[in-house]
């Protein structure tokens, strides 16, 4: 089925899922209503609002406005107020009488302290239009500001980092409260726990202009004494100790507090770890932490699916007590389920087409299967070391099938919170499946003995450097902050390997927040996210497939299908190649031209490249509760320098944009990219038979000029062909 015809069923997929029972607004608390009384709001403005956002007056009334509850909808809501698609809102004067108050109340917090409001009604068609008239007036404002210190702790830089307020400001409490707090923190991570901020402030005079003063008293260095447990009762203290940065005699900061707790945390025997903070007035803390340990075995499975892996099943079984706080899991997972008969058919893409010779191969079930034995807390709360014996296959659509099964030892140390550096060796055995065609275009050897040669299990073993940091506000939608990872690795001979090549990788994601928050936790913030990627790789004869880089995808070009960007190489069938002409003596010199066969006759095989270059930027929209919209633009380029390929090196931008939909899950993601328009000439390959029966591989002498869309580039079917879509949980990056 094509594109164009699917995309009428995916647009009723994504309405339908998004259309849940929604759960009213319970930002305040809703006054007595007497049903006499109350109005439908049609409508809710703010008229004189000029200094603070509408938005964020909204967040404090009880009266909102009534609306479409999904954008989808939209059309339908026009026509009629039915319930099933309006989320009707009602008020009564008394709440409006209420949300006066409020909205008094937050202009004050904020310095407009003589800021005035009432309400004007109007009927309209839908109920009542209701407006609130506001006049802000003249704020109280930051007179002379300083920041004192009976003892030098903070840096200027920390002082500035720390302070939300400066001299003319509108005097905001809420800012004041935010700079009182960050400088607590920062005080309290220098050692002194005990901190004393006063802010004196005396009442503003006639012109609106409070001086103001913050004082910091640090008082006394604050140590850690001594460390009690409660609530352990298979664990030990002494092996809860070692997760602590809270040692006896050590500085009582509240960063040591916090990631103490979260290295507790991290252990699976520990449901809950809390760090009950002293009481002030002593400078040696005697610290009580309170833990909840989970279950000692724990056990969970996991059903789903995405577009290119079809369906898919995990398993998860978990040891948490095997003493000194180690533990074992075993995780077990498959995929590729059903995928002959899902490929090409309703949401699912074509990861192959059907008649290709090696289709089996790639659409069969994928696994994955590991035991883990994990060691935290090895000299010190910031040391980890752990060994996996794992085993799979793999499939790289379209590319090749990987086999494996060997054992990882690996040692993780934390320089510092979300700062952790690890190495690793992994000695594995493993086997590519990739047909005599993937061996021909990505290698350049066409031989049957050859093929047949690296076909059989090889070793793979690969010693690795990797370091990452993550300052990103939220592991499932972040809004600000970054994450960046970096991941060296050499194989040779002198680690045991068969395959031999130095690799450096990195990859980093930003994300900034724009705009006025919103307080419906709900609701996805407007986010502007960047990404950015790029590896190279130095082969020392045949480089391994996984040793490769590939761009395109559901999280990397999204203009194109899972790997299809980079380097790549047609194949063509003989009965193709002898309808336009060829004869077998043609095929077997390479003299046949593929010129004039149509492009939908041939098949791209990605090889993959020895570099890759790529980015994206993405700005993320709130579109109701609960739903979000995406636009975005990726590019990459894969490089082929050092590879001995027939494919060249190839790059694209392409646009999109896609939907989000916050279901209990996590996050639904459907997105659109919108493949570039244009014929690119590739090399083309074609298998043939001898009289024995053998099969060979020959590359033709001409290229191909190939598009995806032809024939007919101007018809709706084609422009509908240039549509990419990905299905799956969880934001791109």
């Amino acid at each position: 089925m094509s594109a164009f015809r699917r995309l009428p069923r995916l647009l009723l997929a994504a309405s339908l899922l998004v259309a849940t029972p929604f759960v009213a607004h319970a930002g305040a608390q809703s006054p007595p209503v007497d049903p006499r009384d109350s109005m439908d709001v049609a409508s809710l403005t703010f008229d004189g609002a000029k200094k603070v956002s509408a938005t964020d007056l909204k967040t404090v009334l009880f009266t909102r406005t009534s609306s479409c509850r999904l954008v989808l909808f939209a059309p339908i809501c026009k026509l009629t107020p039915n319930l099933l698609f309006t989320d009707r809102r009602r008020t009564t004067r008394k709440a409006l009488g209420e949300d006066i108050t409020a909205l008094r109340v937050y202009y004050w917090r904020r310095g407009y302290r003589e800021a005035q409001v009432d309400t004007v009604l109007a009927p309209v068609k839908r109920g009542m239009a209701v407006t609130f008239r506001i006049v802000e007036g003249e704020p109280t404002r930051v007179g002379a500001f300083t920041v004192t210190q009976r003892a030098p702790v903070l840096s200027r830089r920390e002082l500035d980092d720390a302070v939300a307020l400066q001299e003319g400001d509108p005097l905001s409490l809420v800012a004041l409260d935010s700079t009182l707090a960050r400088l607590k923190v920062a005080v309290w991570n220098h050692g002194y726990g005990d901190v004393r901020i006063d802010p004196i402030m005396p009442a503003p005079d006639a012109s609106h202009v409070v001086p103001l003063t913050i004082d910091i008293d640090p008082r006394w260095l604050t140590r850690v004494g001594t460390v009690q447990f409660q609530g352990n009762s298979v664990l030990s203290d002494a092996t809860l100790r070692r997760a602590l940065l809270l040692r006896p005699g050590a500085l009582y900061t509240r960063d040591a507090v916090l990631e103490s707790q979260r290295r507790l945390f991290q252990s699976p025997a520990i449901n809950r770890a809390l760090v009950v903070t002293p009481a002030a007035g002593d400078s040696v803390k005697q610290i009580s932490i309170t833990v909840t340990e989970s279950p000692p075995r724990h056990a969970s499975v996991t059903l789903g699916f995405n577009t290119i892996e079809f369906g898919q099943a995990a398993v998860e079984l978990r040891h948490n007590v095997l003493g000194a706080g180690r533990w074992l899991s075993l995780r077990a997972a498959a995929g590729n389920l059903l995928g002959e008969q899902l490929n090409g058919r309703a949401v699912f893409r074509q990861v192959i087409p059907e008649d290709t010779p090696d289709a089996s191969v790639f659409l069969s079930p994928t696994y994955q299967g590991s035991l883990t034995l994990t060691q935290p807390w090895i000299a010190g709360a910031r040391t980890s070391a752990s060994v996996t014996v794992f085993g799979g296959r793999r499939s790289l659509p379209g590319v090749v099938v990987d086999e494996d099964a060997g054992v990882t030892l690996g040692l993780v140390h934390e320089l510092g919170p979300r700062l952790p550096v690890g190495i690793n060796y992994r000695l594995e055995s493993t086997r590519v499946r990739g047909g005599a065609v993937y061996f021909c275009a990505g290698y350049g050897i066409c031989d049957d003995a050859t093929v047949t040669a690296l076909s059989t299990r090889q070793r793979l073993a690969p010693v690795g450097l990797s370091a990452w940091i993550d300052r990103a506000d939220d592991l499932e939608a972040p809004t600000r902050g970054y994450t960046a990872v970096i991941d060296a690795e050499h194989a040779s001979s002198a680690t045991g390997s068969t395959f031999s090549h130095e690799r450096v990788a990195g990859d980093g994601s930003y994300y900034r927040a724009f705009g006025r928050s919103d307080p419906d936790e709900d609701r996805f913030p407007k986010v502007l996210a960047l990404h950015g990627r790029a590896g190279w790789v130095q082969p020392h004869g045949i480089l391994h497939p996984r040793a490769r880089f590939y761009a395109g995808g559901m999280q990397s070009v999204r203009g194109f299908a899972e790997n299809e960007l980079g380097p790549q190489v047609l194949e063509v069938r003989r009965a193709s190649l002898i309808a336009a002409g060829c004869t077998d003596a043609t095929i077997a010199s390479g003299s046949c031209d593929p010129s004039g066969i149509p492009s939908s006759e041939f098949f791209t095989r990605p090889t993959g490249g020895s570099s890759v270059v790529e980015g994206s930027a993405e700005l993320r929209l709130p579109l109701g509760s609960r739903l979000g919209t995406v636009v975005f633009l990726d590019g990459a380029y894969v490089g082929t320098a050092g590879l001995d390929v027939a494919a060249r090196g190839r790059g694209a931008i392409t646009p999109g944009a896609g939907l989000r939909y916050r279901s209990p899950l996590g996050v639904l993601r459907l997105d659109f990219g919108l493949r570039p328009v244009g014929a690119q000439s590739l090399p083309v390959v074609a298998a043939i038979t001898d009289a024995n029966g053998a099969q060979h591989i020959v590359r033709l002498a001409t290229e191909k000029s190939y598009s995806p869309i032809e024939p007919d580039p101007g018809t709706l079917r084609s422009i509908a062909r240039r549509l990419v879509v990905h299905f799956a949980m969880g934001q791109a990056f």
